[in-house]
């Protein structure tokens, strides 16, 4: 298929380290079960022989194991109130743990689900309500697809079932539903098709077969049992791609729809959103968008059945070139805020629109700064003798360049630390700079990260900046470009200043408030 991609949307991909599958780093380890916690205990220090920094770096409203290691994001299904969220847990052999949540903040963890077999280990896939009983499992059973990966090498698709909402999974006595004799195949997700009322489901294939291009396959099953391979969505640059899904959006300011489908390359270690067409057995790209310019967004999910009609996402905060060698404070791996996505018509043709979701207004606390229209020189910050700072906080401000050759934000710092966002106007470019963020990080090829933004008619750059106790998430342009980078700083590390280099700019609004999920 054509591949095009949006020259707006790549960002800076220099200084990328070679691919690194994140599958070779797999040993041997038992499973573990972890009993039914309310989430987050961030409150206070965890003790641990791991990291005495633990309580200092655990999110307080993103979601992140109480102890042990979480990466993919799998399962991710709403019903009856509940958000469900299952994940890959287990360091060296991969399983399914559970979570679930009632407002996307507070989560509460359930333990294992989908437990590492003997020679089979549970590597990730997608779920769905079985609303009108396909499966003869029963009227809306959680219908659970993952990939079987045994120990050596191969990978099937495999179903597991529960009808108590999620408290018990059960595999499927017929395993596996999808054979295979071939390694590299991997994260099925299903989804219901209304046009002809049945069932689709994409799954990788990461590297190709004799008879099998790679790239996204396409099935169809009339019960979620058995599957008819329809198409294959070719990927003709071989960056290896996984962790995949499917759905359809209305394209807002214009008639019609369009299919988004979500792929992680592993060559690149990101997110890319393919966008076009689908008629039910084949995908047609029309462009491709970069979802997010920072280093730690990999293995996006959408929820299914939500109840406001958004998609609604979720994303594991990390990086596999970094994963295993960052700090470990007792728990390693979490996952970024919910984010909608929605598509507009602009004048630019197709704008990707990123913002978190709603329910996180609800951690506010405290408006620690309000400020309108105030001038930002290289010797004047509006901020001095205001109350911002802290671990986790959320800023809106919109700032004007004007005859500034550089304006943005140093939050958590302290001591010699600060990250960095910047914006340059004369080429476009957001910056973020973690390079003397804290521990772990200023001597990477992951410190800095740029993507180009188109400012407004006004002349004027709005920023939302999500700040919890590891990370820095960036919204830039009411959505349209984003940045989600981990950070580790000192508990001490709170400041947050603005700053102008080259001449004058102006504040024109800015907002702060503290977040708590508590």
């Amino acid at each position: 298929m054509a591949r095009k991609i949006d020259p707006r949307g790549e960002g800076d991909t220099s200084g990328e380290p070679p691919n690194r599958n994140r599958r070779t780093v797999l040993q041997t380890v038992g499973t573990g079960f972890v009993a039914a916690t309310t989430f987050p205990t961030a409150k206070a220090d965890v003790s641990t022989n791991a990291n005495p920094k633990s309580g200092s770096w655990r999110p307080e409203y993103h979601f992140a194991p109480s102890t042990g290691w979480m990466n993919d994001p799998n399962g991710l299904v709403y019903h009856d109130g509940v958000y469900h969220l299952f994940y890959q847990a287990g360091e060296r052999r991969r399983r399914w743990d559970h979570a679930t949540s009632s407002d996307l903040v507070t989560w509460t963890e359930h333990g294992t689900k989908i437990p590492d077999g003997d020679s089979i280990q549970a590597f990730s896939g997608g779920a769905v309500i079985d609303s009108q009983n396909t499966a003869g499992f029963g009227t809306d059973a959680l219908v659970a697809l993952y990939t079987g990966h045994h120990d050596d090498g191969i990978e099937d698709q495999r179903l597991a079932y529960s009808t108590d909402n999620g408290e018990t999974l059960r595999k499927y006595e017929k395993n596996p539903v999808i054979e295979s004799d071939t390694g590299e195949f991997r994260d099925p997700n299903p989804f219901w098709y209304e046009p002809d009322e049945s069932w689709r489901l994409v799954v990788s294939r990461v590297e190709a077969t004799d008879d099998r291009p790679a790239g996204i396959e396409i099935y169809r099953s009339p019960n979620l049992l058995d599957w008819t391979y329809e198409s294959t969505y070719v990927d003709e640059a071989g960056a290896g791609w996984e962790c995949p899904s499917l759905f359809e959006r209305p394209v807002e300011g214009a008639d019609g729809t369009k299919w988004v489908l979500p792929v992680s390359p592993i060559e690149h270690r990101s997110v890319e959103y393919h966008i076009g067409h689908f008629d039910g057995t084949e995908f047609v790209d029309e462009e491709v968008r970069r979802a997010d310019h920072g280093y730690d967004f990999y293995a996006t999910q959408q929820w299914g059945n939500e109840p406001a009609d958004r998609d609604l996402l979720l994303t594991w905060m990390n990086n596999w070139e970094y994963a295993m060698a960052g700090p470990d404070p007792g728990w390693r791996g979490a996952m970024t805020v919910p984010r909608t996505l929605t598509l507009e018509a602009d004048d630019n043709g197709l704008a990707v629109i990123q913002r978190p979701a709603e329910e996180l207004a609800h951690t506010r606390r405290e408006t620690v700064a309000e400020l309108h229209s105030e001038p930002i020189t290289p010797g004047r910050d509006p901020l001095d003798g205001t109350e911002l700072a802290g671990r986790t906080l959320e800023i809106e401000t919109t700032i004007a360049p004007q005859s500034a050759s550089a304006v943005g934000l140093t939050v958590r710092a302290g001591a010699g630390q600060e990250s960095v966002i910047s914006y340059e106007p004369t080429d476009g470019t957001l910056r973020f700079d973690r390079s003397n963020a804290g521990e772990f990080f200023g001597s990477n090829d992951e410190d800095r990260t740029v993507t180009s933004v188109d400012l407004p008619p006004t002349d004027a750059l709005d920023l939302r900046v999500l700040i919890d106790r590891c990370s820095v998430e960036v919204f830039a342009a009411n959505g349209r470009r984003t940045m989600t980078n981990l950070v580790y700083p000192d508990r001490e590390s709170t400041d947050v200043s603005l700053f102008a280099e080259g001449g004058v700019s102006r504040l024109e609004e800015l907002v702060a408030y503290t977040l708590s999920a508590g």
